[in-house]
């Protein structure tokens, strides 16, 4: 328990990972490392179709319409902008099996530490080697970049994944976690005492319905789910709070009895106890603290960056200066992670189920979760899902081709590109926080404003933000020729992204069957991993073989706008009810069993040793 608001030591080393790992996303990542591979392209590159003339530098705006330059990488002439665009998505490919495949790995008391630790250390040394760099162009250095890059963005994306692993182990060290998890086993013993089936006792769900007081402390169980999933690939400073939060008034955890004065769990949608609904809260507090001590981080240090790109007047070794400082911020402030939190020995990881597993053991988990019988009994998750592949890749590649856009198409120089990206997360945080407000505010019993109805107004929205750049292939005035207009379609872009991805991740929460929270969002991830490679090669193809970066917005259109009619096919009652139908059925196959509570028990006894 915290002193004087002082989180406990474990929670405060789970902290600084976050303080330190999304100074290199927000700033690395997102901003300076898209840029920088499209300018050490450029500094090597000649214009098409010639390929005699050097491209230059100091760009003006409408230039690369009239002339495309391209640089010579292994062999083959690629679009500066589109070579950028190839790197990203080769990296998400590669990021994409990594995180599924250490998976088990970072389940383990004894991998999961030494793991995130070696990925974050790999990570920010492939950031500091662009400080290495020398000065004068030189053919190799767009392809030692881009190595960089794929190196960097896999292993922050694997480090992230340990880091998450330990956030329900957490929220099981709480106090009141822990005292509200006693509370409702004694409550489960005497209910269980007075009834000769163990598997059910006297509890009635929402409907009127019996159902098992059980699986909601099933659902809880670190040995049944492994670990809390929360979906990355969202970005820091867009998640001011997490999914959990919108629901937490939802949450009814008073304890009710029956007539003959048998102790009734308390349930929220049919299931949830006061001991799940507690470690929830818990958990969405430790991850919405850990969100905003990054965004924190990210946003200082961005807005510090600014000063050495304003002094070299955005050259390309201000933009690698700036990689390379977030990376030594990275490596710095991991330290607190590396000595205050929790380390499985050997021998426990051996003696644990961890120690059997290994990498084909998660995608064999991922492929049980696609098996035909399975989408079948639950249509509304599966075509969510089908929905969210397509949206997912159209937000994210959005956010990167609007950075090449501006930097390449509208020569944007490096300081306003940080100052774009400044504007965007603030706006992203300023609604992810006020939309749940006004959701609350205007919602009534008869007219509820729900999550999927905010979700569809958010892709809405963010369909405008392509569709207005293509109006510039049609119309002379308009359509993203300006930096006004970059910079209000960016805040623009804030606006939404923020909710939809905060909502995408409600939604969904509301189509899992109850018990199986963390496996079925290792699918989400899954999901979004695996589709978020298509949008930048494909946009990075179309503006090597046009010559014009504002073509991809088409395709970002289409990748808006098709999943649109997939998504208004999802019944969330419906989903709901198969949801829970499924669990309930997975629960009758399975039985009992005592393993939930040893998990916990064994969880707790690890954190408590350090």
């Amino acid at each position: 328990m915290a002193i004087s608001g002082i989180p406990p030591p474990h929670v405060r080393a789970w902290y600084s990972y976050a303080f330190a790992a999304e100074v290199y996303s927000a700033c690395g990542l997102a901003i300076f490392l898209p840029i920088t591979l499209e300018q050490l392209a450029r500094e090597i590159g000649y214009y098409a179709p010639d390929f005699v003339e050097a491209c230059s530098l100091s760009k003006s705006v409408g230039d690369e319409v009239e002339k495309v330059c391209k640089a010579r990488i292994l062999g083959a002439w690629v679009d500066t902008a589109s070579f950028s665009m190839y790197v990203k998505s080769i990296a998400v490919a590669i990021q994409a099996i990594c995180i599924i495949s250490i998976g088990p790995l970072a389940d383990s008391p004894y991998w999961r530490k030494r793991l995130l630790l070696l990925f974050a250390y790999i990570g920010a040394f492939s950031a500091v080697l662009f400080l290495v760099f020398p000065l004068t162009p030189n053919v190799a250095l767009p392809f030692i970049a881009a190595l960089l890059f794929v190196v960097g963005n896999t292993t922050y994306a694997a480090s992230i994944v340990c880091a998450n692993a330990f956030l329900p182990i957490l929220a099981r060290e709480d106090q009141g976690v822990q005292q509200a998890y006693k509370e409702s086993q004694a409550q489960l013993d005497e209910g269980s005492a007075g009834n000769d089936d163990p598997l059910h006792t006297d509890v009635e769900g929402l409907n009127g319905a019996e159902i098992d007081p059980v699986a909601g402390l099933r659902r809880a169980s670190l040995d049944e789910e492994g670990n809390a999933v929360i979906p990355r690939g969202m970005g820091m400073a867009v998640r001011a709070i997490s999914a959990a939060d919108l629901t937490e008034g939802e949450y009814d955890v008073a304890p009710r009895t029956n007539a003959s004065a048998k102790p009734i769990i308390s349930t929220v949608h049919g299931l949830k106890t006061h001991y799940e609904t507690l470690f929830s809260l818990t958990v969405s507090r430790l991850s919405s603290t850990a969100i905003a001590l990054g965004f924190l981080s990210g946003v200082s240090v961005l807005t510090l960056l600014l000063i050495p790109v304003l002094y070299f007047q955005g050259s390309t070794f201000s933009l690698r200066l700036a990689i390379g400082l977030s990376g030594i911020w990275w490596a710095v402030f991991t330290i607190p992670s590396w000595i205050g939190l929790p380390t499985g020995s050997h021998v426990e990881s051996q003696q644990g189920k961890h120690g059997q597993l290994r990498i084909g053991d998660a995608w064999r988990r991922i492929g049980s979760m696609l098996k035909p019988k399975q989408i079948r009994e639950l249509p509304n998750l599966y075509v969510f899902l089908v929905a969210w592949m397509f949206l997912s890749d159209g937000f994210h590649t959005t956010t990167y081709s609007a950075i090449l856009f501006a930097s390449s198409v509208l020569s944007m120089s490096a300081s306003k590109v940080i100052l774009m990206g400044i504007l965007v997360q603030m706006a992203a945080v300023i609604s992810s926080i006020l939309v749940p407000k006004l959701q609350h505010r205007l919602s009534s019993p008869n007219k509820p404003i729900t999550n999927f109805r905010i979700l569809l107004y958010a892709v809405l929205a963010g369909g405008v933000i392509p569709l207005y750049t293509c109006i510039g292939l049609v119309l002379p005035i308009g359509g993203l020729r300006s930096e006004g207009e970059m910079y209000v379609l960016g805040v623009w872009f804030g606006l939404v992204y923020g909710p939809f991805l905060s909502y995408s991740r409600a939604v969904y929460t509301e189509l899992i069957p109850p018990g199986h929270e963390s496996t079925f969002f290792s699918l989400f991830a899954f999901t979004d991993k695996t589709a978020s490679f298509v949008g930048p090669a494909v946009v990075g193809l179309i503006a090597d073989l046009t010559g014009n970066l504002r073509y991809g917005f088409i395709f970002l259109l289409i990748m808006l706008v098709v999943p649109i009619p997939v998504l208004l096919r999802v019944n969330i009652r419906q989903g709901a009810e198969d949801a829970q139908r499924w669990s309930e059925s997975e629960l009758s196959l399975s039985g009992l069993g005592s393993s939930g509570a040893g998990a916990d028990q064994e969880t707790t006894g690890l954190l408590n040793s350090q």
